[in-house]
């Protein structure tokens, strides 16, 4: 009898990704509520009602989180889609069809996301990764991490061109009218004209050259993290803690000794350069501090207890995704409540624990009735056409 594909079972999962998941989506809702209150530029006209508590804000956002929790978010990304693979490889079943129905269904929701809810989704540009990202998983162990330590390579040395004042002030002015023109159509415009707005509006200046460039830059980005959590996966280090303690542990110092301060620099010495360097350098090796940390944590009581929340929000990090975009632009967009620019970073940064609190909370509450998010539903349905069990038959 053939054997049929079937969604991971809760006692199959391993708890320190979802840990780490969850984690992501708090960073990443904590980053984006500055994107949420003053658009996607928002170094270009935020101010700050409470003046120094605010500056402090956006510091602490852009040191701790900023290009941090979404390269860490694409990390686990590659790294469940090798798990994937190997479990399904494992079991001599069709890897290719169910992975391309996966990325194609991800596609669709990440296009549907960017247009009518959110214009910083990251689906859409995850799933063209993942289109590329098949074809390097045929790699074996050593190839995946040439190919990650490359792109990654590319964005770093990306960052080191210097750039004189006169030349930041040119790149950035396409990107000041944009940000000028996107702040009054968020804050006064209708639904109809903020979803016109994305279809129509030019960021770069430069057309469809300019947002095919961006985009390159993004799926690079994107692909050297998808290409190590691929390898790690491949290394089972996140399976087999223990173990390899001893490694995880020098890569928590190592990145906690060269990550921040790449990332503080750009606050000391304000320049475009650092802030590439902080971006595209400080960024992802922050990421791997706060993945060693819960992996290591992970194994301790007092910090697996600790941690453990984040776990259940994790396992539904899609479904909780999708709606912090829908509750943040409602709460900030003026066809909603209408709070974009009022509050500030401090108590948008409030706004965001208190929500996240509360994600906890329902997410817990939830899983103990079902299986898995909606989402993670319709996208587990659609990735093995069959009809996951979702309602938990409690006694």
């Amino acid at each position: 009898m053939t054997q049929k594909p079937v969604p991971t079972l809760d006692s199959n999962r391993i708890e320190a990704l979802d840990m780490m998941r969850g984690l992501a989506l708090f960073g990443i809702l904590l980053v984006n509520s500055m994107h949420f209150q003053y658009g996607l530029f928002p170094e270009n006209t935020n101010d700050y009602p409470l003046g120094s508590l605010d500056y402090a804000t956006e510091v602490f956002i852009k040191i701790f989180g900023q290009a941090s929790f979404y390269t860490l978010f694409s990390f686990l990304f590659g790294y469940g889609m090798a798990l994937l693979k190997e479990s399904l490889e494992q079991r001599e079943l069709d890897f290719s069809k169910l992975y391309w129905r996966r990325m194609f269904i991800l596609l669709g929701v990440g296009f549907l996301h960017g247009t009518y809810i959110w214009d910083g989704d990251i689906l859409f540009m995850y799933a063209i990764g993942g289109f590329f990202l098949f074809f390097f998983l045929k790699l074996k162990e050593k190839g995946l991490l040439v190919w990650a330590l490359i792109l990654l390579g590319l964005m770093a040395v990306s960052s080191a061109s210097p750039v004189s004042p006169e030349e930041e002030a040119l790149l950035n002015e396409p990107f000041v009218q944009y940000s000028e023109q996107e702040n009054e159509v968020l804050r006064n415009g209708s639904y109809a004209d903020v979803v016109q707005f994305r279809v129509e509006a030019d960021p770069t200046g430069m057309g469809i050259i300019g947002d095919v460039l961006i985009f390159i830059t993004n799926i690079i980005s994107v692909m050297g993290m998808f290409l190590l959590g691929a390898y790690v996966a491949r290394k089972k280090w996140l399976v087999q803690i223990k173990e390899h303690k001893k490694l995880i542990k020098q890569v928590w110092w190592m990145t906690l000794l060269v990550g921040f301060p790449l990332k503080a620099a750009y606050f000391l010495n304000p320049s475009y350069q650092l802030e590439m360097i902080q971006i595209l350098i400080g960024g992802p090796l922050v990421a791997m501090f706060y993945a060693s940390s819960i992996a290591l944590l992970s194994k301790t009581e007092r910090g697996h207890r600790l941690l453990k929340p984040l776990a259940y929000t994790g396992r539904m990090s899609l479904t909780n995704y999708l709606m912090q975009s829908i509750v943040f632009t409602t709460l900030f967009y003026g066809y909603g409540i209408g709070l974009f620019g009022e509050l500030g970073l401090f108590l948008g940064a409030l706004l965001v624990v208190a929500f996240y609190a509360l994600l906890l909370v329902a997410s817990r509450i939830w899983l103990k009735n079902f299986y898995m998010g909606p989402f993670e539903w319709f996208w587990r349905a659609g990735t093995y056409w069959t009809i996951p069990a979702f309602r938990r038959h409690l006694k």
